[in-house]
């Protein structure tokens, strides 16, 4: 597989300027895979931050984003 576009985790409901993930809904604290680009071997994933909040109608540190993905 090439590449893998994977809906958001609402970046890590809240971060901090030190740890850029802190929680993340159904993911617990520290989570993984929370914004940006992510490669293992030959596959490219690409996590956005969404638009939305979950039932926590917050965001700390981490505005909305929406992503635009060029494929050539």
């Amino acid at each position: 597989m090439d590449i893998v576009l994977s809906e958001h985790a609402h970046g890590g409901q809240f971060r901090l300027l030190v740890i850029s993930k802190l929680v993340a809904p159904n993911q617990g604290v520290l989570p993984t895979y929370t914004a940006g680009l992510y490669e293992k071997q030959n596959t490219s994933m690409v996590v956005s931050r969404g638009l939305g909040n979950s039932i926590i109608p917050q965001r700390i540190f981490n505005r909305p984003e929406l992503v635009v993905v060029q494929l050539n």
